[in-house]
């Protein structure tokens, strides 16, 4: 597949899944960014970040849905929704690109070998390594887009969600500190490993279940894409959940917290281990259906896009064709 090929259908398909789920991802995030006050500090003055407590995500959605309506759900979607598709842009574009430089470089070297027998694959850690290569480059790009969507989804009133307004606030609150956009920016990049697990998984298990298909996503059936991408995404999501808690903790309103090891502490001394995986059922049904989503998306988009070049191709030798026999 095309460097820019699999950059735009991955793009096109991150955007479409994060629309079909966007309000359960909002009510995980602002469920994620709750914290309890600390026993040594008053809950007026302490890190605490929204101004309910929510029991759950249905409650969450359900009671924002009473107070600001079905408009509620999608608060901050836009922003979101290009965050995603910069994002994965830039993720597959580099992922891709760096994968298919490694194979070349890789095969060239064992060109040497003989009696090589089957197609040469990265290994696991490997394809690991070519993801956190790829994520890593893409956070620098975003990391703005991500801290204005969470402050977006965690703000309280309609006039604050305002694009406008969300920076200005940013700003001020920040003394005109630029990096303040890149709040997170650690914890983002240690979470490149989630997205590293999640292709790296899905490489692995299509090679296991469709072995005849390994080298190439647009192969697969929609549904096999789907049950790939659900089943890699349930692994990255488990391992790396305290991660993503912590930085929706760090991005939200009115946070308090500069550190994800800040946060994660602060967590863990006033709400116990468990609370690391809060919000994990909601994080791991959006993941799951988003990864699925995605996979299933990129595919068709994928076969598509080729039937599309097939025809131009074909439409643009034809015309040509023609053109050269009217000449003569």
């Amino acid at each position: 597949m095309l460097t820019l090929e699999s950059a735009l259908t991955g793009a096109v398909a991150s955007a479409m899944a994060n629309i079909a789920v966007y309000p359960l991802d909002l009510s995980k995030t602002i469920i994620q960014s709750q914290v309890s006050p600390s026993s040594s500090e008053d809950s007026n003055e302490g890190k605490v970040l929204p101004n309910r407590r929510y029991k759950n995500v249905v409650d969450c959605m359900i009671n924002i849905f009473k107070e600001k309506g079905i408009l509620g759900l999608y608060q901050g979607m836009t922003v979101t929704t290009v965050a995603t598709f910069v994002q994965n842009f830039v993720y597959f574009f580099w992922y891709t690109f760096i994968r298919k430089s490694y194979m070349k470089h890789k095969l060239l070297g064992l060109q040497s070998l003989k009696n090589r027998d089957g197609p040469i694959t990265p290994s696991t850690i490997e394809e690991l390594v070519l993801g956190v290569a790829a994520a890593s480059i893409s956070q620098f790009f975003t990391s703005p887009m991500a801290v204005v969507a969470t402050r977006q989804q965690t703000v309280h009133s309609a006039e604050s969600t305002k694009f406008t307004n969300v920076i200005k606030d940013i700003y001020r609150e920040n003394n005109g500190d630029i990096t303040a956009f890149w709040k997170g920016l650690r914890t983002g990049l240690a979470l490149t490993i989630n997205p590293s697990i999640t292709y790296a998984s899905f490489q692995r298990l299509k090679e296991v279940f469709f072995h005849d298909h390994s080298n190439d996503a647009g192969s697969l059936s929609a549904v096999q894409n789907f049950i790939l991408g659900v089943l890699s995404k349930m692994i990255s999501t488990l391992v790396t959940q305290p991660l993503i808690v912590a930085k929706a903790m760090l991005q939200s309103a009115g946070s308090k917290f500069t550190t994800f090891q800040e946060a994660l502490l602060y967590l863990y001394k006033n709400e116990g281990l468990k609370s690391l995986w809060k919000g994990v059922l909601p994080q791991l049904t959006k993941g799951v259906i988003v990864q699925g989503l995605l996979f299933a998306f990129r595919g068709e988009l994928t076969k598509s896009l080729k039937r599309l070049i097939f025809l131009y191709s074909s439409f643009f030798l034809k015309h040509n064709g023609q053109r050269k026999l009217a000449s003569t």
